[in-house]
C-alpha cells in the first residue's frame, strides 16, 4: 500500500511539473540599440510568459510576461545581465565610461516598492556593479542623461510572434504608438513629474 501511494504521489508530482511547462512560454529576441557615444551594439532580452488571468479580471486568461525579464550586452569586452522589474526605456554610457540603464520611477509601481522618493524629472538610473550582474541607484539620474531618447524596445514581443530582431527602425516603428501616449518615455523629459512630486489637493 505504501509502496502505491509513493508511485502516486510522484506520478501526481510528474504530472503537476508537465502542466506548469506546458503553461509558460520563454520568449528571446534582440535589439539593435544606438548609444549616446556614437556606437550601436546589439542587446538579448528573455522574458518569460505564463498561462494567468488578467489584473482585473482573473477569467481573462492568457499568455502575460512575468515581470521585465533579463536584458543582456557586452560592453568593452565585458558582460552584463538586468533582471529588475522596472520597464526600462535607455541604455546609455555614462561619462565615467559604464552602461546604465534608465525608467521612469514609477513604472509598475517600482518607486513605491523600492522606497524612491521624489525628484524632478521623476526617473530612475541603475547603475552596475563591478560584476555586471547587480544594479543599484542613486537618488536621482545625473543631469549628463537629460534629453536623451529612449532606445529599447518598450513592448515585449508575443509568444506566438515570429520576429526575433530589431533593427533601430523597426523598433521605433513599434514603438510609435506608445510613445504617442507617453511623451515622458520618448525621451529624459527634465520636466517629467511623478505622482509622488505633485502637490497634494487641499
Amino acid at each position: 500500500m505504501n509502496r502505491l501511494k509513493k508511485t502516486l504521489r510522484i506520478g501526481l508530482a510528474v504530472l503537476a511539473a508537465t502542466q506548469l511547462t506546458a503553461c509558460s512560454k520563454t520568449v528571446q529576441w534582440e535589439e539593435e540599440v544606438p548609444l549616446n557615444t556614437g556606437e550601436t551594439i546589439w542587446v538579448k532580452r528573455t522574458v518569460k510568459y505564463t498561462y494567468q488571468g488578467g489584473a482585473g479580471n482573473p477569467l481573462d486568461m492568457a499568455y502575460r510576461p512575468d515581470g521585465d525579464g533579463v536584458t543582456e550586452f557586452d560592453w568593452q569586452g565585458k558582460h552584463y545581465s538586468f533582471d529588475r522589474h522596472a520597464g526600462v526605456f535607455l541604455l546609455a554610457i555614462s561619462p565615467q565610461g559604464h552602461p546604465v540603464f534608465v525608467a521612469e520611477a514609477d513604472a509598475g509601481r517600482w518607486d513605491a516598492a523600492n522606497y524612491y522618493k521624489c525628484t524632478i524629472p521623476f526617473y530612475v538610473q541603475f547603475v552596475p556593479d563591478a560584476t555586471g550582474r547587480n544594479w543599484t541607484w542613486p537618488p536621482k539620474i545625473e543631469p549628463w542623461l537629460y534629453h536623451l531618447e529612449s532606445n529599447l524596445l518598450l513592448n515585449k514581443p508575443k509568444p506566438d510572434q515570429d520576429k526575433r530582431r530589431y533593427t533601430v527602425e523597426e523598433r521605433k516603428a513599434a514603438n510609435y504608438p506608445g510613445l504617442v501616449q507617453s511623451p515622458s518615455r520618448q525621451k529624459v523629459d527634465i520636466t517629467h513629474t511623478g505622482d509622488l512630486c505633485k502637490p497634494k489637493e487641499k
